[in-house]
């Protein structure tokens, strides 16, 4: 027997499979942290993609505004960011009264003192004002609408600010293929219609899952979400963005600055690099972990590992999903989308009026209709088979279910350790 282990909130949990069953590991390939951030920031501004040095950029009397994320994507770490690109800007003749900071919170809620504080650091706020985007504020500046037909309408500050730098991070996203880059405009400082609308492409032309068949993690090109994402911030206007990609200890492993689609693909590539595992052939099963706490602390928060872990798994395969769920399942407008019925029902519905969670509603269902979903949790068994799992207590009951299922014992077998950022690429 071979012996395993993959993370299940603060424990880690160790199980033996049959020497007979080939198992092999999906795991982020080795990447050096940055060690003189300092030093690399001012290098990757000095030296940017597809631009000019960011000193060149702005000029002495411009009025900047710099985009940060919202206290959900605190691993960008944007209170280390700050204070140096603030520095460099006032070697460029720009004062810090001259600029000031806008939160990218999309259709999220305002932060507080103490979130602002987190993402942007104490001695940062002393420095430059922060103000909050609200995607309902009635000054919001109409530009008319995109090709797709998505209204576009963006805060006021960040249109008539003479020069927008983004900040963010890149990463795999299953709606828009990656993060970073063009989101920090659309949707984080745009309309409430505009983020509806946006999202909503991802129906375009849905196939028999309720889902568009060019929404895929990791792709853009042809992925109506993303194209109409990068439209639009394309109109608003970037002059430039400071992105960053971090590893599985939230460090610093590259600096993505310039032009706002440059500079974004050239990070998109270094996550493809790290993160995206290539494999020969698909599994009969399919073990996935988020990585343990705080990553399964909601089932919610776990559909990303989940939905990783389908582009592992042969049709006909079972995936099993570890993931402790000590806070629930974390988003009631999830669990409550499932109300509507089968895949069908509920991609009418989203169709009438969409959501983001219940497009992960959607997306969770339709995995779980095409591949068995086994779950080890601490969700109650009635819980987990309202969201269209099957619910063991254990991993070792988890395994003697898939052979149940299956038939006959699984021969060739994935382990996703960190399942919520390694995306399997058939090579």
């Amino acid at each position: 027997m071979g012996s395993f282990k993959l993370s299940y909130g603060k424990e880690i949990l160790s199980f033996e499979l049959p020497d007979s069953v080939q198992v092999r590991e999906i795991e982020a390939k080795a990447s050096q942290p940055i060690v003189d951030i300092e030093k690399a920031v001012r290098q990757a501004l000095a030296h940017p993609v597809g631009t000019a040095p960011l000193i060149e950029v702005v000029n002495p009397g411009d009025r900047v505004v710099i985009i940060v994320s919202d206290i959900t994507r605190l691993w960008v770490r944007t209170d280390v960011l700050l204070p140096i690109l603030l520095d460099v800007l006032n070697e460029a003749g720009v004062p810090d009264e001259d600029i000031s900071i806008v939160t990218a919170t999309g259709d999220h809620r305002l932060q507080t003192l103490e979130e602002h504080t987190a993402i942007c650091g104490k001695k940062v706020l002393e420095r430059v004002s922060i103000h909050d985007h609200e995607c309902n504020a009635p000054d919001l500046v109409d530009l008319g609408v995109s090709t797709a037909g998505t209204p576009i309408k963006v805060n006021r500050r960040v249109w008539e600010a003479d020069k927008v730098i983004l900040t963010g991070g890149i990463a795999y996203h299953l709606l828009a293929g990656f993060g970073g880059g063009r989101k920090s405009i659309a949707p984080g400082v745009c309309g409430y219609e505009m983020i509806q609308k946006n999202h909503s492409l991802a129906l375009k032309d849905a196939g028999p899952s309720g889902l568009s068949p060019n929404i895929q993690t990791g792709k853009m090109e042809g992925n109506p979400v993303a194209e109409d994402m990068l439209e639009i911030a394309r109109l608003v206007g970037a002059d430039f963005i400071l992105n960053v990609v971090v590893n599985e200890k939230k460090e610093f492993v590259y600096i993505a600055a310039g032009e706002l689609q440059q500079a974004h693909l050239a990070g998109c590539r270094v996550t493809e690099e790290i993160f995206g595992i290539e494999i020969e052939e698909k599994a009969d099963l399919v073990f996935v972990s988020s990585g343990g706490y705080p990553k399964d602390t909601q089932l919610y928060q776990s559909i990303k590992a989940l939905d990783n872990a389908t582009y592992a798994v042969k049709e006909g395969g079972i995936i099993i999903l570890v993931s402790e769920c000590s806070d629930g399942i974390g988003s009631r407008p999830f669990e409550e989308f499932f109300n509507h019925g089968d895949v069908e029902d509920m991609s009418a519905r989203l169709h009438a009026d969409f959501t983001m969670p219940g497009f992960v509603s959607l997306r969770t269902a339709s995995i779980c209709r095409k591949t068995p979903v086994i779950l080890v949790s601490s969700l109650t068994d009635d819980v987990v088979r309202r969201m269209k799992m099957l619910p063991a207590s254990s991993i070792e009951e988890a395994w003697q279910l898939a052979r149940q299922i299956l038939g006959n014992q699984p021969q060739f077998v994935y382990i996703m350790p960190h399942g919520g950022s390694t995306f399997p690429i058939i090579s």
